[in-house]
């Protein structure tokens, strides 16, 4: 299969290897890690670190590309795959058994070596992606990919929605409902493998056509202004990538937290709302893509960073007014946040070169982030802790909450000033898209308004004969 037209249709195993990990991981999830420690006793600090976790286990990047020099990438990929299966089962069983004096402790031990696991296997991934597609349509491919992938996450996420509250319905105690998902997760992470295997023969063709271009061209297919903006990246990286990760981390999971402590949602229900989220990816993700392509990344991400830095005020109005806000909060993050994913992938990921040196801006920028928004967290439960100790619950988590939009949006700045490979501003790319759908709606509009004349004049022909 020619490799362009395997972008355009669901024959490049991208697309299975994406399908099976969202929905192996909407039943593993944070909501579902965050609703087990709270059956298991836990508090503001056990969610925190529930949060924390994901993002300190992204020092595990830097390991990345002294593995892919020595392995191919589709190994080290299955390798970390095994790791994050086992953590979520000794996660899982440690909430099923609750040793006493351990069940916390436990489920967090196995809960950091399956995400230790999932760092290093993303960072993978996000090279043999790279790997094994054409460098022209990246964009549109990762866009497909994310559509895939949020379909997937969407109609599993609703399947373990029911299938929890249903479980728990029956009277099966709430830790061992919820560890079960986890075990559910884990199985269906088995499937990876054949995907895996497949998308590294889609790598070796790439490579291969790459070299016979650049036999024939006698030059190396990067350009010096691109390496220059390349090794210019680093420091600017890090600078956003340290005030985006800890504006993001402080609330991160207690947003889903207070849903289940104030709100009183069922597990089901928050887990159907994580599915929405991931479900929004399907919105909008071929015009990402397409933009992607077309404007460079820096542009859309500025876009989606303005709109995910008010998701925290939608949090405080589901608290404070009516939990439904609760659904167009996580609509709106999941259309944008699929957004937020392919910028960021066609503005860190290179298209050219061995596999450790296209990833090395995406890992200067995930260790940086995944440290200041493990630490983060923590710092947010030790403000609610505080706050609540002394003030209504609700007072806790809306301080928490407006804290957190105010420092998403003081990172805006940063990203204005970090180097990117050419791009346009996000200004530019939204005037452009703005005025592309006034123009769709308006030849819309006078061809409704034609066909309604026609069908009046054809009407009164009618009675007039």
């Amino acid at each position: 299969m020619h490799l362009l037209g395997a972008l355009r249709a669901p024959g490049h195993p991208g697309f299975v290897e994406a399908t099976v990990v969202s929905g192996s991981r909407v039943f593993a999830s944070g909501a579902i890690f965050a609703a087990l420690a709270l059956a298991l006793g836990g508090g503001h600090l056990s969610i925190a670190a529930i949060a924390a976790i994901p993002f300190l286990s992204r020092l595990a990047h830097l390991l990345v590309p002294a593995l892919l020099r020595r392995c191919e990438s589709w190994r080290v990929a299955l390798a970390a795959a095994w790791l994050e299966r086992l953590g979520l089962l000794a996660a899982a069983l440690a909430g099923i058994v609750r040793p006493d004096g351990w069940a916390i402790p436990g489920f967090l031990a196995g809960l950091a070596v399956a995400l230790l696991g999932q760092a290093v296997y993303d960072v993978a991934l996000a090279s043999l992606h790279s790997e094994s597609t054409a460098a022209k349509g990246f964009g549109r491919y990762t866009a497909t990919k994310t559509r895939w992938a949020a379909v997937s996450g969407l109609v599993l996420g609703v399947v373990a929605s029911f299938a929890v509250d249903a479980t728990e319905r029956l009277g099966v105690p709430p830790h061992i409902a919820r560890s079960l998902a986890i075990v559910a997760g884990a199985a269906i992470h088995l499937a990876i493998a054949r995907p895996l295997a497949g998308m590294q023969v889609f790598a070796r063709r790439q490579a291969a056509r790459a070299d016979r271009a650049a036999a024939r061209a006698s030059v190396v297919s990067v350009t010096p202004v691109d390496e220059r903006a390349f090794r210019s990246m680093p420091w600017g990286v890090v600078r956003f990538a340290v005030a985006w990760g800890f504006a993001l981390g402080i609330s991160t999971r207690q947003g889903e937290a207070m849903a289940i402590s104030v709100l009183d949602l069922s597990v089901g229900s928050l887990t159907l709302l994580n599915a929405l989220l991931v479900g929004g990816g399907v919105l909008g993700a071929k015009m990402w893509g397409v933009l992607a392509d077309r404007f460079g990344g820096k542009g859309l991400m500025s876009i989606a960073l303005g709109v995910i830095a008010l998701d925290p005020l939608w949090m405080l109005a589901a608290m404070l007014v009516h939990p439904l806000l609760l659904i167009p909060s996580y609509a709106i993050y999941g259309v944008f946040n699929s957004g937020w994913n392919i910028a960021t992938t066609m503005t860190l990921i290179r298209t050219a070169g061995p596999p450790a040196e296209r990833i090395r801006s995406l890992i200067v920028y995930s260790v940086a982030f995944g440290v200041a928004a493990g630490t983060a967290p923590l710092l947010g439960g030790l403000l609610l802790e505080l706050v609540d100790a002394r003030f209504p619950t609700t007072v806790a988590y809306g301080s928490l909450f407006v804290l957190a939009a105010i420092l998403r949006l003081s990172a805006y700045p940063l990203l204005r000033l970090m180097p990117a490979p050419p791009a346009r501003r996000g200004r530019y790319v939204s005037t452009v898209v703005l005025r592309a759908m006034r123009r769709d709606a308006r030849r819309r509009g006078v061809a409704s308004w034609a066909s309604a004349a026609r069908d009046v004049a054809r009407i009164a022909d009618r009675r007039s004969a």
